[in-house]
């Protein structure tokens, strides 16, 4: 009986969504793993393992359900830079150098014997890489600039310092894409940027080369899939290209901003105290204030505001009539209250969206009773 590899992934590698074996596609036997070469005494028990292949019903990752092979944290490969990757990749750093300022610093994340970072330096870049090997070899001496270590025991010091994060097909061996990834973005300052390629399933399925999976490779990515493993773990892509043969797919991603909200909020302060000052305006004067519109925006803004100095809320909406604002607790009344004289209200603000606020201030202005009306916030 050919041994199947344990299903140790239940889970999507991404986005954890809970994955059923019996969704998965059996093919084999494969070799247990691409780096291992049986001695003739080991003939009798190697019979390959059969790779269990499934796609995530949830974010659409291609993924083994098997374990990775032992040396998943290494790059173990025979390639080297021709002359024609050494002046595109070469080329790219530079591109890439204008978007720093001096000194940017990049590291390559399984950087092998690092032969990327005399390129990284003749671009311009304080350049480093980190490479795992294992205490039986560690001894020997790393390459200059390359520090024995994985990505995921980097520590929290390192976050944020680095410009730029580059890895070469070395995504689609981790057991954990989405850690991986998140590892990345902690890695990077806030406008830093991340170049990565990962092998092109779609040009696997295409050429009908199911030959190509892999026990080393846990994952595979097509263009639409790696977008999306970028956009859950926290960036926003730059630029995707299919390359080498379209064996290859190489993006370029840069950190997601996450102070929108922030940002949201100070303008919201802002509009408070704006609405505040008018309304101090007119109550320091004597005159009393309403207010026209209780559409939840409004609602909102008046709970943060200096409610007190507001008499009642105008609405044309009959269900809303007679009933009371939540948090200031005014009364909510139909627009025939301002058709009475003495209803205490000289000035009428009219905080309603869209193309409604010059409709009602004609309204208040053709009444027989006169009002002060006018659109807050102010049309911009």
């Amino acid at each position: 009986m050919i041994p199947t590899a344990t299903a140790a992934a239940h889970h999507c590698r991404l986005c954890r969504q809970p994955l059923a074996i019996a969704d998965a596609i059996s093919i084999g036997p494969f070799p247990k793993a691409a780096q291992y070469y049986p001695e003739p005494d080991e003939f009798a028990a190697d019979q390959g393992v059969v790779l269990q292949i499934t796609e995530c019903p949830g974010c659409g990752l291609t993924q083994l359900m098997n374990e990775p092979v032992d040396y998943f944290k290494q790059v173990i490969t025979a390639a080297s830079l021709s002359p024609v990757v050494r002046e595109q990749r070469l080329a790219l750093f530079k591109q890439l150098r204008k978007e720093f300022t001096e000194q940017p610093r990049a590291m390559e994340i399984g950087c092998a014997s690092g032969e990327n970072l005399p390129l990284l330096r003749e671009a311009g870049y304080v350049a480093s890489g980190i490479e795992f090997s294992p205490p039986q070899i560690e001894a020997f001496s790393m390459p200059e600039g390359v520090a024995n270590r994985y990505l995921l025991d980097v520590g929290s010091e390192e976050h944020g310092q680095y410009d730029l994060l580059i890895s070469f097909n070395y995504l689609e061996h981790q057991p954990d894409a989405r850690t991986f990834l998140q590892k990345c973005r902690a890695l990077l300052a806030d406008d830093g940027k991340l170049l990565l390629t990962v092998p092109n399933l779609d040009f696997l399925l295409a050429s009908q080369s199911a030959h190509e999976f892999v026990a080393d490779h846990l994952v595979y990515f097509t263009a639409d899939s790696l977008e999306t493993a970028l956009r859950l773990t926290g960036f926003s892509l730059i630029d995707i290209q299919i390359i080498n043969n379209q064996y290859d797919i190489q993006i370029i991603a840069q950190k997601r901003s996450v102070g929108a909200i922030a940002s949201s909020k100070l303008a919201l302060d802002a509009l408070v105290a704006r609405f505040n000052e008018t309304l101090r305006n007119f109550t320091d004067r004597g005159q009393k204030v309403a207010v026209w519109g209780a559409g939840h925006r409004t609602l909102a803004l008046l709970s943060l505001s200096e409610y007190h100095r507001i008499e009642c809320i105008i609405d044309s909406a009959k269900f809303k009539h007679h009933k009371f604002a939540p948090i200031s607790h005014l009364r909510i009344l139909p627009p025939e209250t301002l058709l009475t004289p003495g209803c205490n209200i000289d000035v009428v603000l009219v905080m309603v969206p869209g193309i409604y606020p010059k409709e009602v201030i004609a309204t208040i202005n053709a009444l027989p009773v006169h009002y002060h009306a006018e659109q807050f916030p102010p049309e911009a």
